[in-house]
């Protein structure tokens, strides 16, 4: 038998990622009630993703024996930018997403009211509304993985330009001419700092210049890119010296980056997350925060930004989305009831 739920206490947060879906149902406090996860299977189409997504958060309410209507609304995390329509750009990872009606789609399927972000945008609010930055008033989040992903939030609201693609934190130039980046360019600290970055690193440092390391060990295919976090902070931990090297070089241009951000933006706090710093935050952040002192100008903006390591792991995103719809949600209601009372 299906509960009865006040329409205000439950809301879904999904996390769409390149390989898996993700469905959290959450309250207002930010705690996981029920989680649900799928395949993304992006090869079948935006559709067909949408689909799975509206599945897994059907499958996390009827966990705790609730249903979608009993949700006030939902929030959905993508791998791409979200425009104003609602409809996406381009997603690298999930084929036939551009200009894909997201918002219109999801609202069909589950029949609650939707609300869609960037997933390093909602990573970042998900750490401000439940997370390590919870008391921030100016809040940069940077999230090491595969790429770089991260976001802005300023009393409350994410800042996305007004073409809301700003905040590609992993994009900022921190060497000119340097390597080449996913994304085409280069120098940017996604190729220094992120997992992909450090592979070219690796690859250098093992195939060209001939040095040992146990990464050859599980990427004997010298795709050092697939390497897990936690292979890397055992090789770490062992004094691996091309890990140890090259984690320190990635630690390095992130501060570069965090001190460009503190420079421009003035944050009361910065939190760093992320598979990468999930498994090595204490050994890499005395070097991430050391290089961003160094570079930050004035010195009383470094003193005055706290930067510190993530606190909600996977979840982040899921979270974000749910905070996101919540926020959201309470904003549109405020407005119709402002309108219906300029309307009398």
């Amino acid at each position: 038998m299906a509960k009865n739920a006040s329409a205000n206490q439950l809301y879904g947060g999904i996390d769409v990622g390149g390989t898996k879906v993700l469905a959290l149902l959450v309250d207002r406090n930010g705690s996981v009630v029920s989680a649900s996860k799928r395949k993304t299977r992006g090869e079948l189409g935006f559709r067909s993703v949408c689909e799975r997504a509206a599945e897994a958060m059907r499958e996390a309410a009827e966990i705790e024996g609730y249903q979608l209507e009993n949700l006030a609304a939902i929030g959905i995390a993508v791998p791409c930018p979200v425009l104003p329509t609602g409809c996406t750009a381009p997603a690298p990872n999930l084929p036939g997403w551009k200009n894909a009606p997201l918002i219109r789609t999801m609202e069909e399927l589950t029949g609650r009211p939707v609300y869609a972000e960037n997933d390093g945008n909602a990573g970042v609010y998900g750490e401000y509304a439940f997370g390590a930055g919870k008391n921030a008033k100016t809040l940069l989040g940077l999230f090491v993985g595969t790429g770089i992903g991260g976001g802005l939030v300023y009393h409350g609201e994410l800042v996305v330009g007004e073409n809301r693609m700003a905040a590609e934190v992993g994009h900022i130039i921190v060497q000119e001419g340097g390597r080449r980046c996913g994304c085409g360019h280069k120098g940017c600290l996604e190729a220094y700092a992120s997992k992909t970055g450090m592979a070219r690193r690796f690859s250098w440092e093992i195939i060209q210049e001939g040095r040992k390391s146990a990464i050859t060990q599980v990427c004997p295919d010298g795709n050092y890119a697939t390497v897990k976090s936690s292979f890397l902070r055992e090789a770490y931990r062992s004094g691996d010296p091309v890990v140890v090297e090259t984690l320190q070089e990635g630690a390095l241009y992130l501060g570069v980056g965090v001190a460009s951000f503190i420079t421009l933006f003035g944050p009361d706090m910065i939190v760093i997350g992320g598979g990468v710093f999930e498994a090595l935050g204490k050994e890499l952040l005395p070097s991430v925060k050391e290089s961003a002192r160094q570079r930050t100008w004035p010195e009383a903006s470094y003193r005055d930004s706290k930067i510190n390591l993530a606190l909600l792991g996977d979840h982040a995103v899921g979270l974000g989305a749910a905070a996101f719809a919540m926020h959201s949600l309470d904003r549109d209601t405020r407005k119709s009831k402002s309108k219906s009372k300029a309307g009398k």
